[in-house]
């Protein structure tokens, strides 16, 4: 058994008692205090369970997927630190360390794969209130809606950004972010607003009534993988192959801004987070840190709307030699080696109080974790059952 506080919630009362601001702060804890192994548990007990249907591929060798967190925590930049500690918004302006520090992550970035977020946040980099919060989700219902009484918000909405949309249009029921290419109104797509909007109500319950005029600790978000940052997040700002919810998000926060509702305009504040540099991380980094930022519709911390991991085809045009000369690059710069040294060392002897079958699977994970065992390029090989992870699911319900 793993003895975290999460465990114990599952054990009694179930995850509900404990909010998503519980759950940030104790691993935000755990990434300070270089737990690492409880941290990458908790995640993973989280996150894997999603896969069990999903097109995406992992091993399923629970420590083979475990060492990529591994060395995903130990080469993390600060600006990855604040990310999860829910401060990079509004430290970012005024720390010069993060500031020097990302100049040379957004230098990389131009020829190396990366993990990146959107948080909404004001121009001071401060977090919606749960009141605030509450207000977007109201407005987002009311866009749903084919009211007469709506048509007028809705229409203003989907002109604050390109392309324009008719009044006619609206009043005949199409909206610019429920639309596909097959369907005026996606029946999906109105799911997951909903699901978000439920999402919403339920950080807005966890939150004290005294609390609710109070920015979110965590500022909603969005995380996702990118072969080039810079060119993804141009994409996004123009909403093109973008976010629908964040989207809409984004544009009602302006409409909100305009009409005076709002004192401040939200908006989403892009930041590159994390460099890749094994092919065997890609698809594992994007699932991981999603989980990490709690960025999921259904329990307000976010816009994502499916699992990580289903559009990471790209890796593979990245050649073996570019992806050697990234890890070289990352363990020059990073604290990658000391990281993982201290890591071996806390849990040899079972020096943090593991459990025989925690402390086996931590050190199978952490054994190869400073060699690239897996292939020239660091790439696991898919074999037969791979993909398929209810055994490592199961795996992890027995530690």
């Amino acid at each position: 058994m793993v003895t975290t506080r999460s465990r114990a919630y599952n054990q009694h009362s179930g995850v509900e008692a404990e909010t998503l601001t519980d759950i940030r702060r104790r691993w935000s804890s755990y990434l300070h205090a270089q737990n690492y192994h409880a941290l990458i548990l908790e995640v993973l007990s989280q996150e894997l369970k999603k896969y069990t249907n999903s097109t995406v591929i992992f091993p399923t060798s629970l420590s083979k997927i475990m060492r990529e967190c591994f060395l995903i925590l130990a080469s993390a930049p600060r600006i990855f630190a604040a990310a999860v500690d829910g401060v990079l918004t509004h430290q970012f302006p005024i720390n010069q360390d993060l500031q020097v520090e990302y100049e040379q992550i957004q230098e990389r970035a131009h020829v190396q794969p990366s993990i990146y977020i959107h948080l909404l946040a004001s121009p001071s980099g401060i977090a919606p209130t749960p009141n605030q919060y509450m207000t977007i989700r109201s407005h987002i219902l009311k866009y749903l809606s084919t009211a007469p009484e709506d048509r007028e918000p809705a229409f203003l909405i989907d002109n604050i950004s390109h392309p324009p949309t008719s009044i006619s249009a609206i009043n005949n029921g199409y909206r610019k972010y429920l639309h596909t290419a097959t369907t005026r109104r996606s029946p999906r797509r109105e799911e997951t607003m909903l699901t978000f909007c439920a999402g919403i109500e339920r950080r807005f319950s966890e939150t004290p009534p005294g609390e609710r005029d109070t920015p979110l600790a965590h500022p909603p978000g969005e995380c996702g993988y990118a072969l080039n940052s810079h060119v993804r997040l141009a994409q996004h700002r123009k909403h093109v192959s973008s976010n629908y919810v964040m989207n809409l998000v984004s544009d009602i926060c302006a409409y909100l801004h305009a009409s005076g509702e709002f004192q401040q305009r939200f908006s989403m504040h892009p930041y590159i987070i994390y460099l890749i540099f094994r092919p065997s991380q890609v698809a594992i980094a994007e699932m991981f840190c999603s989980g990490l930022l709690q960025v999921y519709v259904e329990n307000g911390g976010g816009f994502n709307y499916y699992p990580a991991g289903l559009s990471t085809w790209s890796k593979w045009r990245v050649a073996g030699e570019v992806w050697r000369e990234h890890e070289r690059y990352v363990r020059a710069t990073s604290g990658l080696e000391g990281n993982l040294k201290r890591q071996r060392e806390r849990v040899e002897g079972y020096a943090l109080g593991l459990e025989e079958g925690v402390a086996e699977v931590v050190r199978e994970a952490l054994e190869s974790g400073s060699e690239e065992e897996d292939g020239d390029d660091g790439e696991w090989v898919p074999e037969d059952g791979d993909g398929d992870v209810e055994e490592v699911t199961r795996r992890l319900e027995r530690l």
